[in-house]
């Protein structure tokens, strides 16, 4: 079964995934871009939260397991055709301790990409490895404050 079936089957959708455009106004401002807040998902793994801050000056700030970390990130301003937003990273701070994943501390940080789609009608988000629903984490809901 495709990840985005499954991630339907959770959310009680039937059939076509409900991910859409959310609207951002050409030339918005970075504060007004529907990335910007907190936003928290729990691993059905092994139970564990992340919580990632996306902040308007291009700082991501991420608590996963006992990892604290800083990343610069770029987003686009609008999506593209079907929806997704490409965002790019580098970690440029963890404080080395093991993340969600469980995996050691890695060594030197390289850029990545990922491709965010939002929920069209719930304050969700997916990240995907790709610009299509077959490989994604999440969803990421927000933190209302």
């Amino acid at each position: 079964m495709k990840s985005w079936l499954i991630v339907a089957a959770l959310l009680g959708m039937q059939g076509a995934p409900a991910w859409a455009v959310l609207p951002v106004k050409p030339g918005a401002a970075p504060a007004q871009h529907p990335i910007i807040g907190k936003w928290t998902w729990t691993r059905s793994t092994n139970k564990c939260t992340e919580v990632y801050d996306y902040r308007p000056d291009g700082t991501l700030y991420v608590v996963s397991g006992a990892e604290q970390s800083t990343t610069k990130y770029q987003i686009a301003g609008k999506p593209d055709a079907h929806g997704f937003y490409e965002l790019k990273g580098r970690l440029v701070k963890t404080n080395g301790l093991r993340d969600c994943s469980d995996s050691p501390p890695g060594g030197p940080a390289k850029p990545y990409t990922l491709y965010i789609i939002f929920h069209h009608s719930e304050p969700q988000y997916l990240a995907c490895q790709s610009a299509g629903l077959d490989h994604c984490f999440g969803p990421l809901t927000r933190v209302r404050p």
